[in-house]
């Protein structure tokens, strides 16, 4: 397994955090080039957004379902650090499901949870939405390794 580098990169584009979020830390420098990512807790719930920009539409200008799996594979993944205190995961199966388009300058935020978590597997899900109007919606299972 490669050591994955634990020190935050900087997002390729500076975009201010909207009010009430903070930007939140990455690590992949594939997920950097598409942040930044925003973060804030509300109550126990850890939510996470970003805000589509022309780097992540297809060719009818709206969102890329590849940029949005990628932002999926992020949310769940802090979900699943949440979850271990930051132990070292992969993703070893993402299903998601689209809903609605959605289109430059929308914040698109999600709460996800953990479904069922053993010592080694974890089972997580989220409902991604722009205000209350649904996107799209993922489900992941992550091997976690144990911490070095």
């Amino acid at each position: 397994m490669v050591e994955h580098n634990r020190t935050p990169l900087k997002p390729a584009r500076h975009v201010e955090a909207p009010a009430g979020w903070s930007h939140a830390d990455q690590f992949d420098p594939f997920e950097a080039y598409l942040g930044p990512f925003f973060e804030r807790w509300v109550g126990e719930a850890h939510e996470f957004a970003f805000i589509l920009d022309d780097r992540h539409l297809n060719a009818k200008g709206v969102a890329h379902g590849g940029a949005l799996m990628t932002f999926a594979d992020a949310v769940l993944g802090y979900c699943v650090w949440d979850a271990t205190e930051r132990a070292p995961c992969v993703t070893v199966s993402q299903q998601t499901n689209f809903l609605s388009a959605a289109v430059v300058g929308e914040l698109i935020d999600c709460r996800p949870v953990v479904i069922r978590k053993t010592r080694e597997i974890i089972f997580a899900r989220g409902d991604f939405k722009v205000a209350e109007r649904a996107i799209f919606t993922a489900t992941s299972i992550w091997k976690v390794f144990a911490k070095a």
